[in-house]
């Protein structure tokens, strides 16, 4: 992760329509973020591979995911980062498939 992705997910998951949409109150969201951000590894973005995806916005997020070397993209936005993250050996998955597959490994045990 790193400082401009922090940036974004307070900009959009502090929205009012996400906070009704979640229950949550500006509170919890931001302790939800500051927990992500904890255990969140910190990249720097050395290399930029401008333009990825269709939309460039998502860009931002490729860049980290490349530069971090990471294994999967979580986003309900597949259709737009599939191809470029493919380029790169990166998977995406939606979070229900991402969890669907955290739980089929065993990483994941409920109440534990």
């Amino acid at each position: 992760m790193d400082y401009k992705l922090v940036c974004e997910y307070r900009d959009v998951a502090l929205r009012l329509q996400h906070l009704g949409a979640s229950g949550k109150n500006p509170e919890d969201m931001n302790s939800v973020i500051d927990a992500l951000e904890s255990i969140a590894q910190p990249v720097f973005v050395e290399i930029r591979h401008r333009p990825l995806s269709q939309d460039k916005n998502d860009d931002m997020v490729l860049d980290i995911a490349i530069n971090g070397y990471a294994d999967v993209v979580i986003t309900n936005n597949v259709k737009d980062f599939a191809s470029a993250a493919a380029r790169f050996g990166i998977r995406v998955q939606t979070p229900k498939e991402f969890l669907t597959e955290i739980r089929k490994r065993g990483f994941y045990h409920a109440g534990k």
